[in-house]
């Protein structure tokens, strides 16, 4: 009879894991990706308290999943890149039901986590990224409003798609000062959009937070150093990847 993997919790359920699952199953095919992406969280959750290793790396697919398809209707919705003036959480989600939002200076970690909860809250198909920088910057310094301190540096996006809502597609060609200067306006190159600058912008965070992960294969504390990566850029696939991984080879 195989034993028992290191840590495991026989107190733990796992006819309760199962109907979790069944239900996130069910709201995937629903479409209903928030709701599946909340339970995969609390599936997650008590595989890793029973150790059930297996059954952590197989939640990790349907989650991606979720979060993958979140990202993809926010971007189909209202882009802003910048904010210059600060605004409340409840004016921002007044009339955007799903898009991405770039908060600059002088909103804080503070305010982009409210906007997130509240986002959240309300169900809406809401990203968010924090640049610390003021909104006429030459690069944009993209840092985690959640979990540990990341950042990295990207160009800006082009001045005339900074500081409005663009509608989903919109792509406000350079103003005559700037000519498609791409060292003061920003990237410009043809078919790029402002929903792929933010979500380029969103996969180098992603992949900054990948840097951060120095432990071994095999060692729980890998498990951890994934786990609040993932906080920090919750839809980026290659940390769901990794961390799948990392579960894996705890298993073997």
């Amino acid at each position: 009879m195989m034993g028992a993997p290191d840590g495991y919790n026989p107190r733990v359920d796992t006819a309760s894991l199962d109907h979790l699952m069944d239900r996130a199953s069910h709201a995937l095919t629903r479409m209903d990706y928030l709701t599946c992406e909340d339970l995969c969280m609390q599936a997650l959750a008590r595989a890793r308290e029973a150790a059930d290793w297996p059954y952590y790396a197989r939640i990790l697919m349907p989650l991606q999943e979720a979060r993958r398809q979140r990202r993809l209707i926010a971007a189909d919705g209202a882009i802003r890149l910048g904010t210059s003036r600060r605004q409340s959480a409840d004016k921002w989600l007044s009339s955007l039901q799903a898009g991405c939002l770039l908060l600059t200076y002088p909103h804080t970690a503070a305010d982009a986590r409210q906007l997130d909860a509240e986002a959240r809250h309300e169900r809406r198909h809401i990203e968010l990224l924090l640049a610390d920088n003021p909104i006429d910057d030459d690069h944009y310094r993209i840092t985690s409003f959640r979990g540990p301190s990341v950042s990295c540096v990207v160009a800006a996006p082009p001045v005339d798609w900074r500081d409005i809502w663009l509608a989903p597609g919109e792509r406000p060609e350079p103003g005559a000062e700037d000519d498609g200067d791409v060292t003061a306006g920003g990237d410009t190159e043809p078919g790029r959009t402002p929903a792929d600058w933010f979500l380029d912008a969103a996969e180098a965070l992603g992949d900054a937070a990948i840097q951060h992960v120095t432990a071994d294969e095999g060692d729980v504390e890998r498990i951890e150093q994934l786990e609040a990566m993932l906080a920090v850029a919750t839809d980026h696939e290659i940390l769901h990847q990794r961390l799948g991984d990392a579960a894996r080879a705890m298993a073997r």
